[in-house]
């Protein structure tokens, strides 16, 4: 059974991460007026205080965030982001109250961009709009439909944006999310192109993550899918284990119950248990270091074969997948 799809947290983190690229990608009229050697700050406690009635869940995600512009002026400007997954007939006049509500206690420059993550090609609503009695207001703000991005995620002038691979996952599982075996093989697909791309192993690291949000397979599928990829890619790339240290867990888990019943007697099922999940253990912190690192000598194998502690070994596993070599290890 596939795992609900979690929108908020990624997004968030995309954004988080990601801001520039991201932003070239969607917005770039609004990306070339920003100075990027400034730290955009996000504000997220201050938009929460203003707009306290906000939702933030699977289907909605609101971000504002301050950057410098580039003219020379010094003035900052205030972004603020609705990354919307559903049709919604709210979304205009909500972004008017949004906007409103800043405005009030900003008065600096500030722009509204949506994202629509969506699958109609034609739901693009960009204005907010009342008329009474000669009375007119109208509010404009910027949209970006994920969807226009289907049939662009190869160009080159893609090639190098990092946020692609976040959009790229999320029109595949949008598209797929019925088919588990087609989604397995686009993942792996984007997971391969990932470790190819010439990305820092600290931007690969995050990638993976929001990929492993956006793309989720069923259990069964990702021990095939850990096993395809440690096959397919560079030895010394950084490794996925955000799937893997779960499954690693479940399958020492059943390991132990299977060896347990073996033994028929309950010092045996305990035994049996325990050293299943042992061995599970060393194994997941082996897999991610020669994943990680490439070959680990044989020293180090003896020595983590070695541990029977099962809190040194979570410790180890910890360790493994941060520690920046394989000395530090």
């Amino acid at each position: 059974m596939t795992e609900p799809i979690d929108h908020d947290s990624p997004w968030k983190e995309a954004l988080d991460q990601f801001l520039q690229p991201f932003l070239e990608l969607t917005f770039p009229a609004i990306a070339a007026l920003i100075d990027w050697t400034a730290q955009p700050t996000p504000l997220e406690q201050e938009f929460r205080a203003l707009v306290p009635d906000a939702v933030s869940g699977p289907l909605r995600t609101d971000k504002l965030v301050e950057v410098r512009l580039l003219d020379g002026s010094g003035q900052w400007l205030l972004i603020h982001f609705e990354v919307q997954m559903q049709r919604d007939a709210d979304l205009p006049r909500r972004l008017y109250d949004y906007q409103h509500r800043i405005r009030q206690r900003h008065p600096v420059p500030l722009v509204t961009l949506a994202i629509l993550g969506d699958p109609s090609r034609t739901w693009r609503p960009d204005t907010y709009r009342v008329e009474f009695a000669g009375c007119h207001l109208e509010f404009r703000y910027l949209v970006c439909k994920l969807i226009d991005f289907e049939h662009q995620l190869d160009l080159p002038i893609h090639r190098h944006n990092r946020a692609i691979f976040v959009i790229a996952a999320h029109l595949a599982t949008q598209r797929h999310r019925q088919d588990p075996r087609h989604l397995y093989d686009l993942r792996l697909e984007l997971t391969v192109r990932l470790f190819s791309a010439g990305y820092t192993e600290d931007e690969i690291w995050k990638l993976l993550r929001l990929m492993d949000w956006l793309m989720p397979l069923p259990d069964e599928l990702m021990v095939p899918f850990r096993d395809d990829l440690h096959r397919l890619q560079h030895p010394n790339r950084m490794p996925y284990v955000t799937s893997f240290e779960r499954i690693s867990r479940q399958e020492g888990l059943r390991d132990g119950r299977q060896e347990g019943r073996q033994e028929g007697r309950q010092e045996g099922r305990q035994e049996g248990r325990q050293e299943g999940l042992l061995k599970k253990a060393r194994e997941s912190i082996l897999d991610v270091l020669e994943t990680r690192f490439g070959e680990v000598p044989f020293t180090l194998r003896d020595r983590v074969n070695a541990l029977d502690d099962e809190q040194a070994l979570k410790e180890c596993l910890r360790r493994a997948a941060s520690v920046p070599a394989m000395d530090q290890f």
